[in-house]
């Protein structure tokens, strides 16, 4: 008997156990039903909310380019009318539509919905309902292009006309909080070159007041001896007294041969009595062991007998080619012509061609879109390889204004900004051999006109250069910088220049593509 209870005990233990598994069993389907439910309805409202976003982004960038850099309210409120009818194409009412945040702002759109979906078997458990959401935006934020090129390496920006640029190696990248140029600047320099060398020559063709009959590249005698042809005039073999003052002698003269005479001029000078042929020599040495080579020559009217005045009527631009012989002391000096356009500057550095400004859409305009672009930013995609078109100049005015206006931090212009990062790909040296040995932006002088056209199978670029990647920066405002001064270490250390007008300094804040990481298109 007490076996037969205990039987009818188990028995009566397995139904229990079983009916409760079955209605935990029956919850569990019903949950992973309703969750996939959700899932699929979250990924219809995300495929609603990215159709809208682009077709809201579109006409963003529609009216953006018509000439409307900052949108106003009625432009806001047509993208966002735009993006509603779009999502409802995708099987929505204007009822599902209720509490949908759309935020058109001059550099993104955002779109974000919530929508609650009704429930089946989780009713069992008194879940009548739950909530989907879905947004789309583009870049989150970061800035927006501004319509600059930089190369991926420490540019310096060191004299008015020069620059030096260390690339960086392969496992070497911008340090994230370090200043960098963004672009180059310029400044006139000093009228006399830096200081004027104390030789005049006379003109060859007095009517020619740019060059005086003076050939670009042709080798010249700056100053006679009696082995080179003699004297210009009795006692006078082409040295002057630039102070006009007749003290310092010999050695006045030979200080300005080697440094260079920055004073004001007189109205009128006199020329140095004799040969002086040591202190000839001994300077124009001088300048030849110190890499000085490029000098300020006065052009005087004519010279007259001995140290009768002569007057200073022009200046030309010439490059010591060899140093000063001695034929029984007496010196000759020997220089090329540079041309009246060539700007004295001894810094060593390589010559800055472009400053590093750019033209985003490959459409050539003028300095009113460049300032929009700067100001406002790109907002059209720029792609990883595509070709950027530099533009020509410095546009001083342009770039002070813009930077000023980003610098004011608003929301819709951030000092926060993207700027591409840039190589010169070997296809155009090869199209163009004139800048075969041209390494970066600054060496390359505008000359394609691709109307638009981004790629090289589309268009012969000879002068343009391809997006390696994309960095941020934040500006700064010329008090902030810190790298300042003639301190040019190697590599990613030491100073980045003098101020000059026209350049561009950020801070590093991040990649957004980093150049060699991606293979190129």
């Amino acid at each position: 008997m007490l076996i037969k209870a205990l039987k009818k005990a188990r028995s009566g233990s397995v139904m229990v156990m079983t009916a409760a598994f079955g209605v935990a069993l029956l919850a569990v389907t019903a949950l992973v039903t309703d969750v996939g439910y959700l899932y699929l309805e979250q990924a219809r409202l995300q495929t609603a909310i990215n159709a809208g976003w682009k077709a809201g982004f579109d006409r963003m960038m529609q009216i953006k380019s018509a000439g409307n850099p900052v949108l106003d309210n009625t432009q806001k409120e047509a993208i966002r009318q735009h993006v509603r009818d779009v999502i409802k194409t995708n099987g929505y009412t204007e009822e599902d539509l209720v509490g949908i945040e759309i935020i058109p702002e001059n550099n993104q759109l955002i779109v974000r919905h919530k929508k609650n979906v009704g429930l089946f078997f989780a009713q069992i458990m008194d879940i009548r309902s739950s909530n989907v959401a879905a947004a789309r935006a583009d870049i989150g934020d970061l800035g927006t292009i501004i319509p600059l090129a930089i190369p991926h390496g420490t540019t310096k920006d060191v004299s008015p006309t020069k620059y030096r640029f260390d690339p960086f190696a392969p496992d070497e990248k911008f340090t994230v909080g370090k200043q960098y140029i963004l672009k180059l600047g310029e400044k006139e320099l000093d009228p006399f070159g830096g200081g004027l060398a104390p030789w005049g020559v006379v003109p060859i063709v007095a009517t020619d007041e740019k060059d005086w009959g003076y050939a670009s590249n042709t080798i010249y005698i700056l100053k006679q001896s009696p082995s080179s042809g003699g004297q210009l005039a009795p006692g006078n073999f082409g040295c002057l007294d630039l102070d006009g003052v007749q003290q310092g002698g010999a050695n006045d003269y030979e200080d300005r041969i080697k440094y260079g005479y920055d004073d004001p001029l007189p109205e009128y000078v006199r020329p140095e009595g004799g040969n002086m042929a040591k202190p000839t020599i001994r300077g124009v040495q001088y300048r030849i062991d110190n890499d000085l080579l490029d000098m300020r020559i006065p052009v005087v009217s004519k010279y007259g007998k001995g140290q009768e005045q002569v007057s200073i009527i022009g200046f030309l631009n010439f490059r010591l080619v060899q140093p000063a012989t001695e034929d029984k002391n007496i010196p000759t000096v020997y220089a090329m012509y540079l041309g009246a356009d060539y700007a004295v500057d001894n810094t060593e550095g390589l010559l800055k061609v472009n400053f590093g400004r750019i033209d985003p859409d490959n459409i050539a305009t003028n300095t009113s879109q460049y300032l929009d672009f700067f100001k406002y930013g790109y907002n059209a995609p720029v792609e990883y390889g595509q070709m950027i078109l530099p533009e020509n100049g410095n546009a001083t005015e342009p770039t002070a204004e813009a930077l000023d206006y980003r610098l004011e931090d608003k929301a819709e212009t951030p000092k926060k900004v993207i700027v591409p990062i840039t190589e010169i790909p070997e296809v155009v040296k090869e199209n163009n051999p004139a800048i075969a040995t041209a390494t970066t932006i600054y060496d390359l002088k505008a000359t394609d006109s691709p109307g638009g056209v981004i790629g090289l199978a589309s268009y012969t670029f000879n002068s343009s250069v391809r997006v390696t990647g994309f960095a941020e920066f934040t500006l700064l405002a010329e008090d902030d910088y810190e790298r300042v001064g003639d301190n040019f270490d190697t590599g990613d250390n030491g100073d980045l220049g003098p101020v000059m007008p026209g350049q561009v300094r950020g801070t590093f804040e991040r990649y957004i593509v980093e150049p060699g990481k991606y293979e190129m298109p």
